[in-house]
């Protein structure tokens, strides 16, 4: 989570990219800055009340730029840190924040609805507030103006478009969301120059493994949804 006197700045490699979505390879990060953005009044219980800055958070991986946002508001970014892992979303964050298959769906069909790379501030913002209000629950709150994010959670219930392919980015500071490389992306090539034909191999059992974690999620989310009629 970033307020204005606590800006991010984070900074992660994606040289073990082949490696996800097991655990266990940590790697560093680095993010430049929220751009959109605008600021929003948050409580958080136990950890903070006041302004944050919220937008598109600009971050660095391995070298390729790419976009996301936080899904930690109850940990404040880092200036540089070691020790972040890729985690499938319903693994992220940590504590105090949970996520779950539900959660991690509805931020999925969020991202699918509404994410642009050329959103506006207002939009920006407003998409930061609603994950946040998914991860946070009742335990954050916010005052004033939330850039239209009630109303993205209220259309959220009607969509039923595919979902985005996402994943988490988890470590010592806050923890993020971010789109799934896709295979011949940018982020693909240049894990291949960085880490060589090795990796490389490693990708087509990446994407069964995402797709596998999909299909999971899928069956876990209509069990629950079943259980609840």
């Amino acid at each position: 989570m970033s307020s204005p006197k606590h800006l991010p700045a984070i900074a992660f490699a994606l040289g073990c990219l082949g490696l996800w979505p097991q655990s266990g390879t940590a790697f560093v990060a680095q993010e430049l800055e929220i751009n959109p953005s605008k600021i929003v009044n948050i409580s958080i219980a136990n950890f903070y009340a006041g302004e944050a800055k919220v937008g598109i958070i600009r971050l660095i991986i391995a070298g390729v730029p790419t976009n996301g946002f936080c899904i930690d508001p109850f940990h404040f970014s880092l200036n540089s840190s070691p020790g972040y892992q890729f985690r499938p979303l319903e693994e992220a964050p940590k504590l105090p924040g949970t996520m779950g298959i539900e959660k991690a769906a509805e931020i999925e069909k969020l991202w699918s609805m509404l994410y642009s790379p050329s959103m506006t501030a207002e939009q920006a913002a407003g998409f930061q507030v609603a994950i946040w209000e998914i991860v946070g629950g009742d335990k954050l709150s916010v005052a004033g103006n939330d850039y239209g994010a009630s109303l993205m959670l209220q259309d959220l219930e009607n969509y039923s478009g595919t979902p985005a392919r996402l994943i988490a980015i988890s470590g010592p500071g806050q923890d993020y969301v971010t789109p799934m490389p896709e295979s011949g992306s940018t982020l693909t090539l240049f894990a291949f120059a960085a880490v060589g034909l090795f990796w490389m191999r490693r990708l087509n059992p990446l994407e069964s493994n995402y797709k596998a974690l999909v299909q999971l999620r899928e069956n876990r989310v209509h069990s629950a949804l079943r259980r609840r009629r």
